[in-house]
């Protein structure tokens, strides 16, 4: 099996009111390889991750940046234990014979979602194009970091917008204090809309919420807060097929 190292690291991070936890790795295909690595994903989740008390693993196909053509598979848990029970071997026999050998993994991650920053109130399979920001941040600007994120959370909910967003602290495979913040959107259409008309709404609720001009003093902070290259960003489709289904306690995840 072609597989670089994989990080499963115990997650401590305090300060924050961290639930669901998850497990995420790119994943690249040998070229002309894509329909038979797909169809052996759908035929392993589909047999040994598509009922309750089964592991859960939803897939993405990256659109945009560095790994392009690419997918990411995440595995979800509700909390820390459940990375403690580890696949059957029946599922790592049939992934082993119709997968790995067309794949080669890479960038292992542990993340825990950051309720108090994130706003998530419709199921993420209702939303499958994903816009994804990572961003490092200065471990002496933390503070700066996190009042933005945290007040754009609560400027989102009290403004009613309707913006999906997940923010996943990481501690395990990254590099310095990298964030990983997710919007979803219906489609490319409905991104413009929320970058524009939904976030005005976010951005006049937030000057209400912490004083006129606080929004743009306050993202000037945030910005400041990164380290030199500490931001990047990409899309990524949802796969149902390749995915665990939503019947699978996903709306756990929900912050509200």
């Amino acid at each position: 099996m072609k597989q670089t190292n994989l990080f499963l690291m115990t997650l401590v991070i305090s300060s924050f009111a961290f639930a669901q936890h998850i497990n995420t790795r790119f994943i690249s295909v040998d070229k002309g390889s894509n329909e038979a690595f797909e169809k052996g994903v759908a035929k392993k989740t589909s047999k040994f991750n598509a009922k309750e008390g089964q592991l859960r693993f939803y897939t993405f196909m990256v659109n945009t940046g560095a790994n392009m053509g690419n997918y990411v598979r995440v595995r979800y848990e509700d909390d820390m234990k459940g990375f403690d029970r580890n696949p059957s071997n029946e599922a790592m026999k049939l992934w082993n014979s119709e997968v790995s050998d067309l794949a080669t993994s890479k960038n292992t991650r542990m993340l825990s979602l950051n309720k108090e920053a994130s706003h998530v109130t419709v199921s993420p399979f209702s939303k499958p194009l994903r816009t994804v920001m990572e961003y490092t941040f200065q471990g002496g600007m933390s503070a700066e970091f996190w009042r933005f994120r945290n007040n754009v959370a609560k400027a989102v909910k009290e403004s009613g917008a309707a913006i999906f967003m997940e923010v996943w602290g990481c501690a395990s495979g990254c590099d310095g204090n990298m964030v990983m913040v997710v919007f979803g959107h219906d489609n490319y259409g409905a991104s413009a809309v929320d970058n524009s008309i939904e976030w005005e709404k976010v951005y006049n609720t937030y000057n209400k919420l912490n004083g006129e001009g606080s929004y743009d003093k306050d993202i000037s902070n945030f910005g400041k807060s990164l380290e030199m290259y500490g931001r990047r960003t990409y899309t990524m489709t949802f796969m149902p097929e390749l995915s665990s289904p939503e019947v699978m306690s996903i709306d756990k995840l929900y912050t509200n």
